[in-house]
């Protein structure tokens, strides 16, 4: 064993460059592999903890107006799967009423109630993570306005209506396990009952949210059909255990998913890495390998000795590898820590990394040994002669009419001849060229305003919210009247939700929301099929149709009102609002059973969309007014800064590989052709003239690299990220590419890393000569 770490370390000394470069490739790989696994363990732990403590519902259904509690009672207490129920008062306070430093919430996109803590379950917690308590004149302030809006306790929040005026004092931010993330419209603030009754007095509409845990094996599908059979209070939005772990998982686990992806990537190319290196290496050192044969050494002596120099990189690998995603994995997981806590299984975020870095050794350590002990195979007459190497040795012809380009010539013919050589380069810069290019354009793709149609509606500039109001009639006939003549505004279409019942794919009748208006004035891009023409045609979300097994032309049969309706599936889009289940048909609504009007609007060329919110919003002041890009940004807004974050670090790792993947290849390459080099400059070319081809080769190879890496950006990519979004209810994502970034400047910070990596790596030209050649 001393011998072979003697020899390890004299291996170490002799091929200090590509050992480090090696060395760096495995520390990214377990780096990354553990970062993600670390934020996926804490994402599972926070979710999980803050599931236990706060207990969310299984069910809840919004309803604003009036109800009928002892019809409520009877619900619960005739239906045996209910576990456990609760009915939670809000007073929903408009935005505009709600001051901080001098600035209404009137621009936030959610909707605000005031609630106290409720008893039984679904319990606000504080950020210890225990069951939030605040007193007379103070207030809990949800972690998203802490977190968008810089609220810290201590702030005064101001509720000022008319001559009404309360202040109250930040006491506690507040975490809510069933409207914390963005994605969900909602937030809850925590005040005292005391003070709850006496604002409600001055402002605000009280809405109420009926809750219900279920017994298990019970089937919130049923508790839905049930509740709505029964004419329970539903004016509002339901909302189902399972359509919030959706949202939690889109929200916290797109970045761990994306840094595990990476990592898979980044451990191939590896992979790809060690088995080229080792196969040169032991190419070089036929002659060595075939005398340790001849003079009694076995096969596995042998091998250990190879694999003794990976074994320790490995483990120095997995060591820093696993120390390092401590930090990284906390910063990338700070979100779903800042907003749900560490949770009750914090092992995860210990142990998960620690088997994904042993497995990556193991991983490597098999591919090492099955590389060296195949290039062992060969008899030690092969091994003295080098019979291989020459065989694999190309040639290529110059032309009889001389070199008129001669640099050019020389580097196109070796890589005509050696192109195998170059293989593993251009994989790895086809790799760093998709791993700049995917996040970026997920990125992009999020933020765009057409993001909005993967959202169920057609691209537009402003949105009016008009929902679950006693007045709702009222307020849509005001906002048309409005609407109607305004000559700033070049077109707008109203449509109006509701529900009808519909079987699903096991034939349990349940509940389909459905979207009634003229579709063609917003229209979407479907998958298939069109948008809806006339009363007989339906539109289904991909998640509907995937579920319900529905195609274009199969018929569909709804009930509404006691009454069957039969359409024809026109059409199939992607919606990732409502759990990714909606429809859209032309069905005559009657107002009580209208949830909400939603109102779409486009304004002329030149009007400022702010301007005009704000105009709408002092003559609609019972609507909500919101700029499409601001709800998107709004909506999805931690996932973009998350994203944000990955897409830098991408670029980072990418250029760094692209560096350190040539330094290495440089050294390999110019080793072994050291005997050609020294020809050559004993021919007449200079040392500029060689370190010029070099940089040919590798540039050509890098732009072919680019262009395939940019072709996998734009078409794996969508796939990829259509896979994520898939279980939200989206299948297909076309990718919004920014040109001038995409196709300028990343392959112009690829182009010159290598160039600047080619002339430092080159300058070993210089050592070698034809006497060294003769000598030999």
């Amino acid at each position: 064993m001393i011998l072979l770490l003697h020899l390890v370390r004299k291996d170490f000394k002799r091929n200090r460059v590509i050992t480090t470069a090696l060395a760096v490739f495995l520390i990214l790989s377990a780096l990354l592999m553990a970062t993600g696994l670390r934020v996926a363990g804490t994402m599972n732990s926070s979710l999980k903890g803050l599931d236990e403590l706060a207990v969310p519902p299984e069910y809840l259904q919004m309803h604003k107006g009036t109800y009928d509690e002892e019809a409520f009672d009877n619900f619960v207490a005739t239906h045996e799967y209910i576990e456990d129920s609760l009915i939670v008062k809000m007073l929903d306070i408009n935005n505009k009423n709600i001051i901080y430093q001098g600035e209404t919430l009137e621009k936030c996109l959610m909707d605000n109630g005031f609630v106290v803590q409720n008893e039984g379950f679904d319990y606000l917690l504080n950020m210890n993570n225990e069951v939030a308590v605040v007193a007379d004149g103070e207030i809990g302030v949800p972690v998203y306005y802490a977190e968008e809006l810089g609220i810290q306790v201590g702030d005064v929040i101001t509720l000022h209506k008319d001559d009404y005026s309360k202040e109250l004092r930040v006491s506690t931010i507040i975490r809510d396990a069933s409207m914390n993330v963005a994605l969900a419209s909602s937030k809850r603030f925590l005040v005292s009952p005391a003070d709850l009754d006496e604002i409600s007095r001055h402002m605000g509409e009280n809405e109420y949210s009926f809750e219900f845990l279920l017994k298990d094996g019970s089937s919130t599908a049923a508790l839905q059909k049930d509740y709505m059979d029964a004419n329970m209070p539903a004016k509002g939005v339901a909302i189902t255990g399972s359509l919030l772990t959706m949202m939690n998982a889109f929200s916290y686990g797109l970045v761990a998913f994306i840094i595990i992806a990476i990592s898979i990537l980044l451990i191939l190319v590896s992979l790809l890495c060690l088995s080229y290196i080792i196969q040169a290496t032991m190419a070089d050192e036929n002659v060595t390998i075939g005398e340790m044969k001849a003079i009694g050494l076995t096969g596995k002596t042998i091998v250990k000795l190879y694999q003794m120099k990976y074994i320790i990189l490995v483990l120095i690998a997995g060591v820093i590898g696993y120390l390092g995603a401590i930090p990284f994995g906390d910063f990338f997981s700070s979100a779903v820590v800042m907003y749900c806590g560490y949770g009750t299984v914090e092992w995860m975020r210990w142990v998960f990394p620690l088997i994904g870095v042993i497995l990556l050794g193991l991983i490597v350590m098999l591919g090492c040994r099955r590389i060296i002990r195949k290039n062992l195979k060969r008899s030690v007459v092969e091994l003295m002669r080098g019979e291989e190497q020459i065989k694999k040795e190309g040639h290529y012809t110059l032309p009889s009419a001389g070199l008129k380009y001669p640099n050019l010539t020389m580097a196109f013919g070796e890589l005509k001849c050696r192109w195998k050589e170059y293989l593993v380069v251009f994989l790895v810069f086809v790799f760093s060229s998709f791993l700049i290019l995917l996040p970026m354009n997920m990125k992009n793709t999020i933020e765009n305003p057409s993001f909005i149609t993967y959202m169920g509606i057609g691209e537009s500039d402003i949105r009016v919210d008009i929902q679950y109001s006693d007045k709702l009639t009222a307020q849509k006939d005001a906002a048309l009247a409005s609407l109607e003549n305004d000559s700033e505004i070049t077109k707008y279409a109203i449509y109006e939700n509701g529900y009808v019942q519909s079987q699903n794919a096991v034939g349990e009748w349940e509940y389909l929301r459905v979207e009634s208006g003229d579709e063609a004035v917003f229209p979407l891009e479907y998958l298939s099929g069109s948008a809806p023409s006339d009363s007989k045609e339906m539109a289904l979300s991909y998640m509907n149709a995937t579920e319900l097994g529905k195609e274009v032309g199969d018929s569909m049969t709804v009930v509404y009102q006691g009454e069957e309706l039969t359409f024809t599936v026109c059409g199939i889009y992607q919606d990732i609002t409502y759990g990714g289940k909606t429809a859209k048909a032309a069905i005559d609504f009657a107002e009580n059973d209208v949830e909400v009007y939603i109102i779409y609007v486009d304004v002329h060329d030149g009007v400022a969309i702010e301007k005009k919110t704000d105009g709408l919003r002092s003559i609609l002041p019972d609507s909500k007014v919101t700029p499409v890009s601001e709800f998107i940004a709004q909506t999805l807004g931690g996932i973009t800064d998350s994203m944000s974050l990955v897409e830098a670090a991408a670029i980072i790792i990418s250029l760094l590989l692209i560096m350190l993947v040539t330094v290495m290849f440089l050294q390999l390459i110019t080793a072994r052709e050291h005997s050609a080099i020294a020809i050559k400059k004993a021919i007449g070319f200079s040392n500029r003239d060689i370190r010029i081809q070099f940089g040919i080769r590798i540039l050509v190879i890098q732009f072919l690299a680019i262009i395939v890496g940019t072709v996998l950006a734009n078409s794996l990519g969508e796939m990829i990220f259509g896979w994520m979004l898939s279980a939200m209810g989206a299948s297909k994502i076309m990718l919004l590419v920014e040109p001038v970034t995409a196709y300028l400047l990343c392959p112009a910070a690829q182009l010159l890393t290598v160039f600047i990596t080619v002339i430092v790596g080159t300058k070993v030209v210089r050592n070698y000569h034809i006497r060294d050649q003769i000598r030999e």
